[in-house]
């Protein structure tokens, strides 16, 4: 493994954390899962990662000497000049200092910034986003999240809260969110969101089904009529939001990620029709932006953790 630099990248999700190795290249050398103990004392869990990471290096005959840069990502709102996490409720992190829990444990500076902000860095450096500059990177999947890239660095905004597109509010006091806020995006448009609305809307519908998000997709396959038009009033919804975004940054590609990407037919190709249909003409008319799926999957967060230098 000579020549090229070797960074360690960390992903910790609200249910399990993915580390691995990364080259300067975006190739994930090897790698390692583990679940995530939401319950644990934030300082105790990443001393677990920390030890956890240790294994992985010299399992694969490396030090923590051999790692040119360590960055980490977590879902919610860190600064990453300081290492703070000030709001993270997926694992009730409020003000934790975890840049300097990973130095106690780690001995190293690492890096953390909010996890969609990464895997926006990481597609622009090695996927969908290549030869772009600015770009806006979605993940909608349980939530939405969004990653916004303005002149190929990470934009976080005065405040550090740039990109909560899912907590953007499309209807006045709407359905009431997770957040505390009501009438926002994810409510109408998430896969949460998405399955509270049809099951409320279509209790009969879903006996002896699974009652997620998948199981909309299977009556819309199946030809129920009511489904489809449910389903494109919440591909309508995720467009508003989406287009509005647009308009505001001006990317010049908007960038899907997440488990609801899958449905080509019945989800991406009617969403980059639908935020079309509500841009700003000046734009649309245009017709510049593009619209894609994300190329790197599951992995982008990590690889764009392992990166975050080249974003900041």
């Amino acid at each position: 493994m000579e020549g090229k630099k070797k960074n360690l990248g960390i992903d910790i999700g609200g249910t399990k954390v993915n580390l691995g190795v990364v080259d300067e290249c975006g190739n994930v050398l090897f790698s390692t899962r583990m679940q995530t103990d939401a319950k644990k004392e934030p300082e105790l869990l990443i001393a677990e990662i920390a030890e956890k990471a240790k294994n992985l290096l010299e399992q694969n005959s490396m030090k923590l000497a051999d790692v040119e840069f360590i960055g980490a990502g977590v879902p919610g709102t860190a600064d990453v000049h300081t290492g703070l996490v000030s709001y993270c409720p997926n694992l009730s992190w409020y003000d934790v200092p975890a840049g300097a829990y990973f130095r106690k444990y780690l001995g190293r500076e690492v890096r953390v910034a909010q996890d969609s902000r990464n895997a926006a860095l990481a597609e622009l450096l090695f996927g969908a986003g290549r030869g772009y500059s600015d770009i806006l990177c979605l993940t909608v999947g349980t939530g939405i999240g969004a990653g916004i890239i303005i002149n190929k660095k990470i934009f976080n905004g005065g405040m550090n809260t740039a990109g909560e597109l899912g907590h953007t509010p499309i209807v006045k006091d709407g359905a009431e969110c997770i957040c505390g806020n009501s009438g926002c995006l994810e409510r109408y448009a998430s896969g949460n969101g998405m399955t509270r609305l049809a099951l409320e809307r279509f209790p009969d519908k879903f006996e002896g089904m699974e009652k997620k998000c998948e199981s909309i997709f299977e009556l819309a396959y199946a030809g129920d009529q009511e489904i489809c038009a449910f389903l494109d009033e919440c591909i309508d919804n995720l467009a508003f939001g989406i287009a509005n975004a647009v308009n505001l940054l001006s990317p010049e590609a908007v960038i899907i990620s997440g488990g609801l990407c899958e449905h080509e037919k019945l989800f991406i190709e009617p969403l980059k029709k639908k935020i079309i249909e509500r841009g700003y003409y000046s734009w649309t008319r245009l017709n510049r932006l593009w619209i894609c799926k994300a190329a790197l999957g599951s992995d982008a967060p990590m690889i764009g953790a392992a990166m975050l230098y080249q974003g900041i």
